[in-house]
């Protein structure tokens, strides 16, 4: 039996300010299919009547032909999106390059399809509830749906903490999920059915000469990224300093050098933090105009309780600050796009725990009572206020393991303190190993051989597709811009996939076939330079700047904190005192518990 449908079959909510049945808005758009109560929605949904949050929403799309239906946001570099509504029903977001995420819909049979690009650019959330649907690219009018309870899933808190976002399928709460990467949900008879589409190829089957293979590279990379540029001239570009945004700008400035490229980089005080003066090398060395400006610890605490707006759910990638600054820079230079370098180190091979991970497969391969002694030897050093000493112990320890097991320490907060950091009530409900099974099947289902790439393959999954690239959209939608990523092209992915893993690592030696490739392209003090990040100085704050460490601490071991009897308060104190007497950099997982604090406060208790 066919569920029931309102009568519009694709319900197109008044949050589009206008719409026609084949032209363009502006917008978010959420969707209902099946046995939904529109008019109890409605009111449920109370926020679609509210004004858009920006223009950089999306390009709301709406199609009609051949008996079917499609509301999605989209920019496609290449693909049409009149294919979707042909007489034949096809695929053709297979081939699509750019970012979409839509829902198609049959007139005649109900049947509803959802789509979303190959890194999951722009989400698509869904709730499904007997026989009814709804689908957005945006959670909170889901969360509001009669049917959703606003109450956490310990799941999504759990896998939060150890990877500092809530990987989908889960979202914070258990009503409604997210369609992972490159994913399609088919919903049939009441019915839904989630598929991969798509995943990162690695043949391996390129080798030979490094200077034919430097070239080959060199010649994908520039039209690649040539490809991604942008109509008109109101776009612009990330430049953090590092190898990636410096080369998606370079190859665009030298693309049309009359046409000058604007570039915008965000800076710290913080010694080992900032790292303008090599923006500022990449820039002038391009020709780029530079824009340059700084993020500070007054600034972040002021920006604090709104940073949770940026984000759909619980975010705790402290780099979401310098990188909403940097997008608001570029938005008040007038800027509506910008291309970042985001994805190049995990294709190209440019992590440092790349090469720190072949280190640690040497001491994993030694005799076993070789491993044990300097296991043994490891936690005797440990334990104590000595950095250095708790390093040597962190390294035998990781290094006794298998990798995925081995790559997942790097993720692992929660796991390693599950005891210690949860309260009873939680620990009744969870497992120490949740996120480590999580991790294991994502390692399993990927096609390559060599293990750097399968570890390379977890990263483009769980710190790009659901972490990085999460982060930049979220800010670039808070400053009303829309952002490309013209690295995770597919064909330049599959393309760094075919190439042999003793080009991308060798020893410490990371990127050994990019370096080659852009010789000439970046200047020497850019390719020379150690690996920094775009890191906020949240360490450095939370042990010197006591109006930081203060806010943070009264905020996690309030009442109010601690009514919710997710965490033990006595350990997080623990992790404060430790942090500042030098034992170890505990600052990530402080962030994360307080950004947890501040989104549960906005976003579920209503007030802040």
């Amino acid at each position: 039996m066919k569920p029931s449908r309102p009568s519009d079959t694709l319900a197109i909510h008044n949050m589009l300010r206008a719409h026609t049945a084949s032209g363009p808005a502006v917008g978010r758009f959420v969707t209902a299919f099946g046995a939904v109560d529109l008019a109890a929605l409605q009111g449920g949904l109370s926020t679609l009547d509210s004004p858009l949050r920006s223009a950089a929403e999306g390009r709301v799309e709406v199609r009609r032909g051949h008996g079917r239906s499609v509301v999605g946001v989209f920019d496609l570099v290449a693909g049409q999106v009149d294919d979707l509504c042909g007489p034949e029903l096809l695929a053709p977001w297979q081939h699509w390059r750019g970012r979409f995420a839509f829902v198609m819909h049959d007139e005649a049979s109900g049947d509803c399809l959802a789509v979303c690009d190959h890194f999951g650019t722009l989400p698509i959330f869904y709730s499904a509830h007997r026989d009814a649907l709804l689908v957005g690219n945006t959670f909170g009018p889901l969360l509001r749906a009669p049917w959703c309870a606003r109450q956490p899933d310990p799941a999504a808190i759990f896998h939060y903490l150890n990877f500092a976002c809530i990987p989908a399928p889960l979202t914070i709460v258990p009503g409604v999920r997210r369609l992972p990467p490159a994913s399609l949900l088919r919903w049939q008879a009441g019915k839904v059915d989630v598929q991969r589409w798509w995943r990162p190829p690695y043949d391996e089957d390129l080798d030979g000469d490094a200077d034919t293979l430097a070239a080959d590279l060199r010649e994908h990379l520039v039209a690649t990224v040539q490809r991604y540029r942008p109509d008109g001239s109101d776009w612009g570009c990330f430049l953090s300093g590092g190898t990636d945004s410096s080369s998606v700008t370079t190859i665009l400035a030298r693309q049309h050098p009359a046409e000058r490229v604007h570039s915008y980089s965000i800076g710290f005080a913080e010694a080992g933090f900032d790292e303008l003066d090599f923006a500022r090398i990449a820039a002038e060395a391009c020709g780029a105009h530079g824009h340059f400006g700084s993020v500070d610890e007054a600034e972040t605490l002021a920006v604090l309780p709104r940073l949770t707006e940026l984000f759909d759910q619980p975010f705790g990638n402290a780099s979401a600050v310098p990188t909403r600054a940097c997008a608001a820079l570029a938005a008040l230079d007038g800027r509506s796009i910008l291309l970042a370098g985001d994805g190049g180190d995990e294709i190209f091979g440019g992590n440092e725990r790349y090469a720190k991970d072949q280190i640690m497969q040497r001491f994993y391969e030694l005799p076993r009572p070789i491993k044990s002694l300097g296991r043994w030897l490891g936690r005797c050093l440990g334990g104590g206020s000595s950095h250095f000493l708790n390093r040597i112990d962190n390294f035998t320890r990781r290094g006794s393991l298998p990798n995925p097991d081995r790559f997942y320490t790097d993720d692992a907060f929660a796991s390693e303190h599950f005891s210690e950091l949860l309260s009873p009530r939680l620990q009744t409900t969870l497992t120490p190993g949740l996120s480590l099974q999580f991790m294991r099947e994502l390692y399993a289902v990927s096609d390559a051989r060599a293990e750097l790439h399968r570890i390379m393959a977890l990263d483009l999954e769980l710190a790009i597709a659901q972490n990085d690239l999460v982060k930049v959209d979220g800010a670039c939608r808070h400053a009303g811009i829309s952002v490309r990523f013209p690295l995770l092209d597919p064909d330049l992915v599959a393309y760094t996939g075919r190439l042999k893993a003793h080009w991308k690592v060798r020893g410490l030696d990371k990127r050994h076939l990019f370096k080659k490739a852009v010789h000439g392209i970046l200047p020497e003090a850019i390719l020379r330079k150690p690996k920094q990040g775009f890191g906020l100085p949240v360490s450095v704050w939370i042990s010197q700047r006591p109006a930081f460490r203060a806010w943070m601490h009264d905020l996690l071991l309030s009442p109010r904190s601690r009514a919710r009897d997710w965490f033990q308060a006595d350990f997080i104190q623990h992790l404060f005192d430790r942090h500042v007497a030098g034992a170890w950099d505990y600052s990530g997982p402080l962030w994360q518990l307080a950004i947890l604090e501040l989104w549960m406060r906005q976003h579920l208790d209503g007030e802040v």
